[in-house]
């Protein structure tokens, strides 16, 4: 499996169509495809863009999936922790797709902030 493929590979993952991808980072739906097709190959300003949509950048370069760092799955639990025990405190539940968001906030929050547990429970209570 070549790069290019893999590009395209991602974005499906990610679930975008080729005319979300681009505008994403910035690029007209045409060259995109050309991206995938492998008749172009993308600069490192549309590859960055790419990355903040969420696509795993290490992959589609070399193949091997981002293992995310031990610290990072840390926070990630620090935060689900936080939401689930001020959700259960207010006997209060979001929909699935809103406490994701949530949680999101709440590991930005809480990384590499020590005072964050205090401002996801200030959050929270704007929220629940």
């Amino acid at each position: 499996m070549d790069f290019f493929y893999r590009l395209l590979e991602e974005r499906k993952r990610l679930g975008l169509s080729q005319a979300d991808a681009a505008a994403a980072c910035g690029v007209s739906r045409e060259m995109w495809g050309k991206y995938e097709r492998g008749a172009a190959s993308p600069g490192c300003d549309v590859m960055a863009a790419f990355s903040a949509t969420g696509a795993d950048v290490l992959y589609i370069l070399t193949g091997r999936r981002e293992q995310p760092a031990l610290e990072d799955i840390k926070t990630l639990t620090a935060a689900i922790e936080v939401i689930e025990e001020a959700l259960a405190k207010r006997r209060a539940t979001l929909p699935p797709a809103k406490k994701a968001e949530v949680i999101a906030l709440a590991y930005d929050i809480l990384k590499g902030d020590a005072q964050g547990a205090a401002k996801v429970e200030r959050m929270l209570k704007l929220v629940a």
